[in-house]
């Protein structure tokens, strides 16, 4: 008698047991799972990587009496990029702010270049954003000259590479963005954000 009360004592404790595991492995499965970092959506991810991908950044010399490059950005993708131009290859300032770096022949790193911190009217104007159609090249012309550039150590023949963050990028047209989100450009959680990084070329200077 003692032995069949102990048995069925065991089965109510294995049944507990394995409907228990049952409810972790189903919880498991259908719960999501919470990191405590903010989720972002595969299609975002997926969009952002595609269309600033797709923004293809160059360098190249247009003069060498006075020294001059050109920076463009090509829009590769299928449909309207806007671009916000702060801190942009397409920012006047490419070179104070660091984003263009020069390496002379026969050095292993680029030169030290003085930079500087640029505060901005907020909210930006209508000029500091630009719309690139499908297929398009916007140019910004950077002259090179001192105290910004130490001409003096890029005698000869000197690897460019412009390379940063985008601030803010739209698959959109100018018109097509609300007012808030150029209001807020730069911080805006509705624009694309991420590195940008051009091809070396080689200059005379």
């Amino acid at each position: 008698m003692v032995s069949q009360q102990s048995s069925r004592s065991r089965g109510r404790v294995l049944a507990v047991v394995a409907a228990a595991v049952l409810l972790v492995v189903f919880w498991n499965i259908w719960s999501p799972f919470d990191t405590g970092a903010p989720s972002i959506a595969p299609q975002q991810v997926d969009m952002s990587d595609a269309v600033l991908s797709a923004l293809k950044v160059s360098v190249r010399q247009t003069s060498s009496s006075p020294p001059k490059l050109t920076v463009g950005v090509t829009n590769t993708h299928s449909s309207p990029v806007t671009v916000f131009t702060w801190d942009s290859p397409l920012d006047p300032l490419a070179v104070q702010l660091g984003l263009l770096s020069f390496t002379p022949e026969g050095k292993d790193a680029p030169i030290d270049l003085p930079t500087i911190q640029v505060r901005r009217l907020m909210p930006p104007g209508d000029d500091a954003f630009v719309t690139i159609e499908s297929g398009q090249t916007e140019e910004r012309e950077v002259l090179l000259k001192r105290p910004m550039v130490p001409l003096d150590q890029l005698q000869g023949k000197v690897t460019v590479v412009c390379k940063g963050q985008w601030r803010s990028v739209w698959a959109l047209k100018k018109e097509g963005i609300s007012a808030e989100s150029l209001r807020n450009a730069g911080a805006d959680d509705t624009a694309l954000k991420g590195n940008f990084e051009s091809e070396e070329v080689d200059i005379e200077l």
